[in-house]
């Protein structure tokens, strides 16, 4: 997800006017949002201009307005990303549901009943069952961190890997490509900072390997969110359009992404050897920390190793992913162990943001703007493979720019009807190409504003913009490459 560091903004680059006072920020937001109305209304103009161009009905213009809309504030962020995904629950209820204003409802029922939505179902947006599978994640780190599993199960992972340099890196690659498979990948990239923090204050600054091991912490956190459904928001997303003979399990996803997220974190970790060799010859890590043995730690570890289980083994119990997330959230609840201020403390926004993502999905689904638009272009000259490649690679370069859940948000209901066309045939199954184009969207990490873990190495000062745009360029493509030619042979099978 993209992340601003405006608390690490230098003084210096503050925006001035000619006689040196500060420019209030809210100026640029309000064009922002000025030029955000003026293209809206602009583009709910144009069907009704041409019609012949543009054939939407009443309903379904309306949709696409509020989609356009939310595409420019989730790409110029005039506002926080969780309050677009608000506003767009909001303004597909007000002005294309059978809850909209009374006057344009008696409008839109006469003219447009059949596409007209149902207010409970963008509702019921906030209660998918994905944003259930976030909060058993959520749940899960919030009691293992509260209880030193995640810092203890470092240690005891990192001790193999001894005192080398290069085998540090590659262990703590390892290990926060594991956490992150299962935690936020922010959260994953604070912890293993932190724990760092000394390590970084005995090697030189001068030292090039201090830069390898600095952004081997985020690369590997972006990397290991895909092994996973819970890894990244996008997978979510993504997971949220599967179901029916398309339903993905948390085991068939980690069949996918487990072995590829194992090979471009081993390749990372031989690139950044290679760009930023290490000088030392010896990196001592020193975490002073022990399981807890009170019932509460023995509980909570119990209870992660069980989630984890029944999450891989569900064709043999035939509980969903969905339902296993729930059962964190209600022993770890019941037993106290997660309280109210914890509850707090989960990641809302995110919640927020998927939710509006899922409710403009279903929404150009269910008023069949997806179709239309899919069948705007002419497909016939490409293949199946390039018109999955063209969207992750669309994907992947938005995803630079803006948060990848903005980008998943924008890009995923759009493919869905593209992939979901009876005039294309790609070859490949839906789910393969949606796994393919969510992977996508977590590769993207050349920049410090890509993604947070992104953001807040380079906060670190340890690394300067060049370092991050270099590796993490290399590393994009190269990761990028491997999905495709991974999905390529998927193909062929």
């Amino acid at each position: 997800m993209s992340f601003h560091i405006f608390k690490n903004i230098p003084h210096s680059s503050i925006p001035k006017d000619k006689d040196g006072k500060t420019i209030d920020v809210r100026e640029f937001n309000i064009f922002k949002i000025l030029l955000i109305v003026f293209i809206t209304l602009v583009s709910y103009s144009l069907p009704v201009i041409f019609p012949q161009t543009f054939p939407f009905t009443p309903v379904q213009n309306i949709t696409m307005a509020i989609f356009i809309a939310a595409a420019l504030m989730w790409i110029l962020e005039p506002m926080p990303v969780y309050a677009t995904s608000l506003a767009i629950i909001g303004s597909l209820c007000l002005f294309a549901s059978d809850g909209a204003i009374t006057p344009i409802k008696n409008y839109l029922k006469s003219v447009d009943g059949e596409h007209l939505l149902s207010y409970k179902s963008v509702f019921n947006s906030f209660s998918s069952p994905v944003i259930i599978l976030f909060l058993g994640g959520f749940a899960l780190a919030i009691a293992s961190t509260k209880y030193k599993l995640d810092i203890n199960l470092a240690r005891v992972l990192l001790k193999p890997f001894g005192k080398k340099p290069s085998m540090v890196m590659l262990g703590v690659m390892c290990v926060t490509g594991f956490f992150a498979m299962f935690m936020s990948n922010t959260a994953t990239t604070v912890m293993m900072l932190a724990m760092m923090a000394p390590v970084f204050a005995s090697v030189s600054n001068e030292d090039k390997g201090i830069k390898a091991l600095t952004l081997s912490v985020p690369f590997a956190a972006n990397i290991g969110g895909i092994a996973t459904p819970v890894g990244t928001p996008p997978n979510a997303i993504a997971l949220g359009f599967l179901h029916g003979e398309h339903a993905v399990s948390f085991m068939k996803w980690m069949l996918i992404g487990f072995p590829l997220a194992a090979l471009c974190i081993f390749l990372t970790w031989v690139l950044l050897r290679m760009l930023f060799p290490f000088q030392s010859r010896e990196i001592t890590l020193d975490i002073k920390s022990r399981f807890n043995t009170d019932w509460r730690s023995i509980f909570v570890y119990i209870c992660f190793a069980a989630t984890i289980l029944l999450w891989m083994t569900e064709k043999l119990h035939g509980v969903n992913s969905y339902i296993v997330a729930i059962l964190p959230l209600i022993a770890f609840t019941c037993t106290g162990i997660i309280k109210a201020p914890d509850i707090k403390t989960m990641n809302w926004d995110v919640i927020w943001l998927i939710a509006g993502g899922i409710a403009i999905g279903n929404a150009l689904e269910n008023t069949g703007l997806a179709v239309k638009l899919a069948n705007m272009i002419d497909y016939s000259n490409f293949s199946g493979i390039m018109i999955i490649g063209i969207i992750g690679l669309t994907g992947w370069v938005l995803s630079n720019f803006i948060s990848n859940t903005a980008a998943a948000n924008l890009l995923i209901p759009i493919a869905v009807a593209v992939l979901s066309s009876p005039s294309i045939t790609t070859g490949i199954d839906l789910s393969y190409s949606l796994i393919f184009i969510a992977l996508s969207l977590s590769f993207a990490m050349t920049l410090p504003i890509s993604t947070p873990p992104n953001a807040l190495a380079y906060a670190t000062g340890k690394i300067e913009n060049k370092d991050m745009i270099k590796a993490g360029g290399i590393t994009s493509v190269m990761c990028m490459v491997l999905s495709f030619i991974l999905l390529f042979i998927i193909s062929k099978i």
